[in-house]
């Protein structure tokens, strides 16, 4: 597992590679029989996605 540095990043890239990083991790359970725990794994890692997108700081062009 590849552990990616966030403290320069973008937040809108971090939600990018977070949402990446659960696409893989559900291809690779795709065939795995766990059914409802699989989508609730999903749902909770997408809704963790999303807390930290809306917490991040906002950064905003200089005018």
């Amino acid at each position: 597992m590849t552990t990616i540095d966030h403290t320069d990043t973008d937040p809108g890239a971090r939600l990018l590679d977070g949402l990446e990083a659960l696409v893989r991790r559900h291809r690779a359970l795709a065939h795995d029989t766990s059914g409802p725990l699989h989508v609730e794994l999903i749902t909770a890692e997408v809704a963790q996605q999303l807390a930290i997108a809306r917490t991040a700081p906002r950064h905003r062009p200089a005018a």
